[in-house]
């Protein structure tokens, strides 16, 4: 079981300076056992910090200083570490990375590519002070579900009441949802029961379930934040064996009502199930033969609009604006399209790109963490390794509200990926989704 998580984060404040290294590390490792991880979690998280502050005590002067702070989300400890320099060659932080041990660069970056794997995430971003700030993640660890367990849906409930399921019953409706099923209508999150019940206790989940007088669990639905403006929805899910249209209903419903009481202007489901009613929904994803030759896949996503669209500035690069100016006709989104490409000025060296990969669909998600020049022969490397781990899809999500971003667009294309989807304020403007069929 895991231990009360410690929500207060803790900060430590010292010279970027050798003499300093165990000391970052010792931080990390107490900071995060306080916080709730364990030991060989923490001990990962701390091995990271030290290698990241080495290879950090070697680029910055002495008498600058590096700013950690630890805290803990609803099922991870994170190490926020602001680094007192303006450029670092951070590329052994891809998955592709490997590293020369017999030249003095090769040295410094094995310390890096050692910090990028023993971490479950990573991000990096500049602060408004021009700092960077390289975010290392360590995820708890819960039990995966049993599938070889059958849980018992009940009947046809002539009565149902609507409540926000506590832990019992969020592991409960986990258990149905993965038994009645398919992989593909429900996130990976759903196979661990555990963290979806801390990430329900964090906010990080709403899970509302319908249950019967006798306290039968009839059908559920959950909702989670996706960014700053945007919900995903999951569901709705009926388990009576011949459906329950009026309890779908009656779920959406009271779904939508709350998300109605926050601050989202979106709600979007990328995995509707069968039994999403009519009418609640709008198609989100253009119809298969305007964006690529492969039919195989039907129209899926669905969204609809909390409050009144009033437009947004997104940075696109001219391959993709015929796309984008399209789709925003046709979902009714008004949007200031601005280009954004490389006029000739200096920029980074290496780009750094994140992969998350879920086996079950033989699907893997890259996102872009840092720019580069480097970033179309970065983005080949991934997709040879990705093909390689016989990934079938692989998803390229480009936040539009990063102008940087839309540099990636020419290797993307290039390598035969082609956007398939916008989902509207799901990062700090809307996302662009790009897919490239492997298994085709």
């Amino acid at each position: 079981m895991t231990p009360k998580k410690e929500n207060r984060p803790i900060v430590m404040n010292m010279p970027a300076a050798e003499a300093f290294i165990s000391l970052a590390a010792a931080f990390v490792n107490h900071a995060a056992k306080g916080l709730g991880l364990d030991e060989e979690g923490a001990d990962a998280l701390s091995l990271a910090t030290e290698e990241v502050i080495a290879y950090l005590a070697r680029m910055a002067h002495a008498e600058q200083d590096v700013d950690i702070r630890c805290s803990a989300g609803s099922c991870f400890i994170e190490a926020k570490i602001s680094l007192p320099v303006r450029e670092l060659q951070l590329h052994a932080f891809n998955m592709t990375a490997t590293v020369n041990a017999d030249d003095d660069a090769g040295l410094d970056q094995m310390g890096l590519l050692i910090a990028s794997r023993m971490t479950d995430r990573f991000h990096i971003a500049r602060s408004a002070g021009q700092r960077l700030v390289l975010t290392l993640v360590k995820e708890f660890q819960y039990p995966e579900i049993k599938r070889d367990t059958s849980s018992q849906a009940p009947g046809k409930l002539g009565q149902y009441a609507l409540q926000a399921a506590d832990a019992a019953h969020i592991k409960w409706f986990l258990r149905l949802v993965n038994q009645y099923y398919p992989d593909a209508l429900f996130p990976l999150d759903f196979r661990y029961p555990g963290k979806v019940v801390d990430m329900a206790a964090g906010g990080d989940y709403q899970i509302l379930t319908a249950n019967g007088p006798a306290g039968e669990l009839g059908g559920g639905i959950a909702w989670r934040w996706e960014g700053r403006k945007t919900v995903e929805l999951y569901g709705p899910y009926i388990f009576q064996e011949h459906g329950d249209p009026q309890m779908a209903c009656d779920l959406m419903d009271m779904c939508i009502g709350h998300v109605a009481r926050t601050s989202a202007l979106t709600l979007i489901n990328r995995m509707p199930t069968p039994d999403l009613p009519e009418g609640y929904l709008e198609a989100l994803e253009p119809k298969r033969d305007k964006i690529s030759t492969d039919d195989s896949d039907p129209v899926r996503a669905r969204f609809r609009m909390m409050v009144e669209e009033t437009g947004e500035v997104v940075w696109a690069h001219p391959d993709v604006v015929d796309f984008l100016q399209s789709e925003y006709r046709r979902l009714v989104f008004p949007r200031d399209i601005q280009a954004s490409g490389s006029d000739g000025e200096a920029g980074e060296p290496f780009s750094v790109l994140s992969a998350e990969i879920d086996r079950r669909l033989a699907v893997a998600t890259l996102r872009p963490i840092w720019p580069g020049a480097d970033n179309a022969d970065n983005l080949a490397a991934h997709v040879e390794l990705l093909r390689r781990e016989t990934m079938a899809t692989i998803l390229f999500e480009m936040d539009l509200g990063q102008p940087w971003q839309a540099g990636f667009t020419p290797g993307l294309i290039a390598l035969g990926f082609f956007p398939r989807m916008i989902l509207p304020h799901a990062g700090s403007a809307d996302l662009l989704i790009f897919q490239l069929r492997t298994d085709a």
